[in-house]
């Protein structure tokens, strides 16, 4: 295969990566882009994932290009990646939650001393004097996806087994053995930047919650898809480790990515719709 050849197949399989939903990308993005509840915000979770996805991928490329290759495409890598990337989604779940969550828990005002209770009462009253409406501290930072989209490009699949068995070696001089890495990170930042926005501007094509519910709905799924994946890709690193993954009927990747939209994405979209929906029907 001549070099530009190789570099434009690259290029197009990149596309192909970014539109697919491929367990080393979509999971992440559509946490950081629906928690940040707008299209600009799920724009920056693709842009700032897929560069550092696209650096990495450049680097991996070179290394590929001086016959490292056999060494990265074992499944021992892989599955080492899950759990890195596993633990990773799970820390960040976890602190989106916990800033979120522990500024609504009242440690007192449940005793059955009416002066306290009226003390406590009076208490609330002026903190919603003020603050009228809750409002949560603020969905997952995007730019937490630059580490996640570096950790997440070690992963292998069928289109970096070309990139880099077949087009890096192609370049045949080491200054360039990096570019089918590069335009491979490129064709996959221009797919997730279109989808990341999709799925952030998806929670304003609805009428019915304000600014600030959208923002708590956003946030709240971030956080719960981000720890509950990271505890899937976790379990998945183990099963691809202990060789389990081979004898699945079907790849495990988008296994991966099938089960984390159907039981980790959607339920937690759903239950945090219901939750503030709950919780303004109460009001």
């Amino acid at each position: 295969m001549s070099p530009w050849l190789a570099v434009i197949y690259s290029f197009l399989f990149g596309l192909l990566h970014g539109v697919l939903p491929d367990e080393h990308t979509w999971p992440i993005t559509f946490s950081y882009a629906i928690g940040g509840g707008s299209g600009r915000e799920g724009l920056k979770a693709g842009l700032f994932f897929s560069a550092a996805f696209t650096v990495q991928r450049a680097l991996l490329s070179e290394v590929a290009y001086l016959a490292l290759a056999p060494f990265l495409l074992s499944p021992t890598v892989n599955g080492i990646v899950y759990v890195v990337v596993g633990v990773a989604m799970t820390v960040a779940g976890a602190i989106v939650l916990r800033k979120n969550i522990y500024p609504h828990l009242h440690l007192i005002g449940h005793h059955h001393n009416e002066k306290q209770r009226m003390r406590n009462s009076l208490a609330v009253l002026a903190r919603h004097h003020k603050e009228p409406e809750k409002k949560p501290t603020g969905p997952p930072p995007v730019r937490w996806t630059i580490i996640h989209g570096f950790i997440a490009g070690f992963g292998f699949g069928g289109f970096s087994l070309y990139v880099n068995t077949i087009a890096a070696p192609a370049m045949r001089n080491p200054w360039l053995g990096f570019v089918p890495g590069l335009v491979f990170g490129l064709g996959t930042m221009i797919m997730l930047v279109v989808i990341g926005y999709l799925f952030g501007a998806s929670m304003r094509w609805t009428k019915l919650l304000n600014e600030q519910e959208i923002k708590r709905i956003g946030s709240h799924t971030g956080g719960r898809t981000l720890f509950f994946g990271g505890m899937l890709f976790a379990v998945f690193g183990v099963v691809t480790l202990f060789g389990w993954a081979r004898k699945l009927p079907i790849d495990a990747g988008y296994l991966l990515v099938g089960m984390f939209m159907v039981i980790v994405a959607v339920p937690a979209f759903v239950y945090t719709w219901k939750e503030v929906v709950a919780e303004r029907v109460k009001k």
